[in-house]
């Protein structure tokens, strides 16, 4: 097992042992230890001071404290995405070194060749990150102080981190926060400006571009929907950079606003038993449709549901020559609204011919129609969406070694560890090419069936020749590539053996079985269900606490501008007193924005 490369950090504070944040005002660790004010919150090894508030609401006098509330449910974002840039900077590392060996071979031969060589200087070591909506700084801060230069070699770590807020008043927050957390200007370099407007000054490609000034991670978490900004960012990352999205509007993901969801993502969400699946899966589309329209490929690394939120990490290609298969990767999907019976229609076909040729040609309906097979009932569509893989199965494997227990001394700002481990190993054993997936207590509820053994169903499913697992967000999903008619013939097969009373769709029942008999179900036993991963890791873990999940919205203060209301940002418009209006369909869900805000109201409100 690889043992720890860097050593020499300091020592993860108590507090953090559960990976929750602390408030208080004790000794600061991770703050050169200087007393904490009273009211300052603590996170791995960044610790945010208390937002000063007025003494009166009404001439903005200086004075007080404001009182705050911190979200812990937002410490797990923070802490995968240091993980998953500690991974990608070793692998980006890697990638970089491969490519000058590869200049070096070719200046040597155009040597000896007589050919002058090439004036290319190589690329300084470490990842350029740009945080768009940093409001507090708190993530940018913990970026630095645990991937920054000092806790590991500069070719795998971060060398420079751009934090940007639209608010004025948050943007002196910040510094206040990157002053105390002894952070040099040099390392993070804070900006006030519009995030969209700052991307696309720093595009990698096209006319008036500045590839020099491109960013290799852009990290966006607003409070709501990520649509704004993406265009703006698939072009201002560079070749082989990472984007790094979270968006918290999990209604309008999960179906509630289909013509609101469709008009921010390209794509129709479906209330189904997917739906936490799906919302992944469209904002992948819209992040692929927007790269697509430059010439630049996307490819998910890692795509999470989590809680209240999504959170996806995409790399970029200049790629025109991939781009093509993006029809081939997009499809939608019929559903009845009877029995859980779904078809997925691709877009397009891509084939390869002679091993070489690349053919791309309209797709083959292969969609049953307008009723039902199963049960005659009535079809409604959902979609465009991606469906291609959402996760890069070696870099989850590498980012699960990072989660083993001898590993984790490289990380020791990070505490959410038994999550990220299990939610990653579930990842790791989801099956990437099956697209959406089965509820079975859905299944068995829509026929009135007594609950079917999980494992007996996945097992039987296997032992017929068919892929199967689960959802890492369900571990009640049966995620397979069998069709409809064989997931529906094994229900019946167990409707002869408990048959149920007043079945609200008997003739499904009756219908002929499509397998050919004897069906056996088939149990396997713990080894055999996970076969890829040791089975000790909790996989699906409950919330820690009651009421776990997005706080309220920052209220619109008295400096709160019409650029800040519409900016769409989380973590910058709710930032002192400037907090974007949070509409119908976003109301409780929340990012980064909702972590800290003033109660009642009362004084500034600063997002975290």
């Amino acid at each position: 097992r690889r043992r720890r490369a860097w050593r020499g950090l300091p020592p993860p504070p108590s507090a953090l042992a559960h990976g929750m944040a602390e408030v208080g005002g004790s000794s600061g660790s991770g703050t050169g230890g200087k007393a904490s004010p009273e009211g300052a919150i603590r996170e791995g090894f960044a610790e945010v001071l208390p937002i000063p508030k007025p003494a009166d609401k009404r001439d903005g006098g200086a004075g007080g404290r404001a009182e705050v509330f911190y979200n812990p449910a937002q410490v797990f974002n923070r802490d995968l995405s240091v993980l998953v840039l500690s991974v990608f900077a070793r692998r980006r590392a890697a990638e970089v070194a491969e490519a000058e060996e590869r200049r070096r071979q070719k200046a040597e031969r155009a040597e000896a060749a007589g050919r002058p060589p090439s004036a290319r200087v190589a690329p300084e070591p470490g990842l350029v990150l740009f945080e768009a909506l940093a409001a507090t700084g708190i993530r940018s801060i913990r970026y630095a102080k645990e991937l920054g230069p000092g806790t590991r070699p500069a070719a795998v770590g971060l060398r420079h981190i751009v934090a940007n807020d639209l608010e004025p008043s948050a943007v002196a927050h910040m510094r206040r926060n990157l002053e105390h957390n002894g952070v040099p200007s040099s390392l993070v370099e804070v900006s006030c400006a519009d995030a969209n407007g700052h991307m696309y000054g720093r595009r990698a490609r096209g006319p008036g571009s500045h590839p020099e000034l491109a960013y290799d991670v852009i990290d966006l978490d607003p409070y709501g929907s990520c649509s704004p900004f993406l265009d703006a960012a698939v072009q201002a990352v560079v070749d082989g950079g990472l984007l790094c999205i979270t968006s918290t509007d999990m209604p309008v993901l999960a179906g509630n606003n289909p013509e609101t969801c469709f008009a921010r993502y390209g794509g129709t969400a479906l209330k189904a038993g997917y739906m936490h699946e799906m919302a992944l899966r469209l904002v992948l589309h819209a992040v692929s449709n927007a790269a697509a329209r430059f010439g630049r490929e996307a490819q998910p690394i890692l795509s999470c549901s989590i809680d209240f939120y999504v959170r996806v990490f995409v790399r970029i290609f200049d790629a025109p020559a991939r781009v093509k298969r993006l029809a081939s990767k997009t499809a939608v999907v019929h559903q009845c609204v009877q029995c859980e019976s779904f078809s997925v229609q691709p877009l397009g076909e891509a084939t390869t011919e002679d091993g070489k040729t690349e053919k791309f040609k309209p797709a083959r309906v292969i969609v049953p129609g307008e009723t039902c097979p199963e049960c005659g009932g009535r079809m409604k569509l959902g979609g465009p969406f991606h469906s291609g893989p959402m996760f890069d199965l070696g870099f989850v494997e590498q980012c699960v070694e990072a989660c083993e227990e001898e590993n984790r001394d490289q990380l020791p700002g990070v505490t959410s560890w038994r999550k990220i481990h299990g939610m990653l190993t579930a990842i790791s054993e989801e099956h990437p090419d099956v697209v959406l997936h089965y509820k079975l207590p859905q299944l068995c509820r829509g026929l009135k069936l007594p609950p079917v053994p999980l494992r007996q169903f996945r097992s039987t499913l296997r032992a017929l020749g068919f892929k199967a697992s689960h959802f890492h967000r369900e571990p009640e999903a049966v995620k397979t590539d069998a069709p409809n008619a064989v997931v529906y013939d094994l229900m019946r097969l167990w409707a002869e053996e408990n048959a149920p009373q007043n079945c609200p769709m008997p003739e499904l029942l009756k219908k002929d079985f499509t397998l050919k008999r004897p069906v056996e179900w088939t149990s396997a036993s713990a080894s055999d269900e996970v076969t890829a991963r040791p089975t000790k890791i909790a996989r699906f873990l409950p919330n820690p606490e009651a009421n776990w999940g997005p706080k309220r919205a920052a209220k619109m203060g008295g400096s709160a501008t019409a650029d800040a209301a519409q900016s769409g940002s989380g973590d910058a418009a709710a930032a002192a007193g400037a907090a974007a209006a949070v509409s119908p369909e976003n109301a409780g869900a929340g990012g980064d924005a909702e972590a800290l805000a003033a109660a009642s109201g009362a004084g500034p409100a600063v997002a975290i």
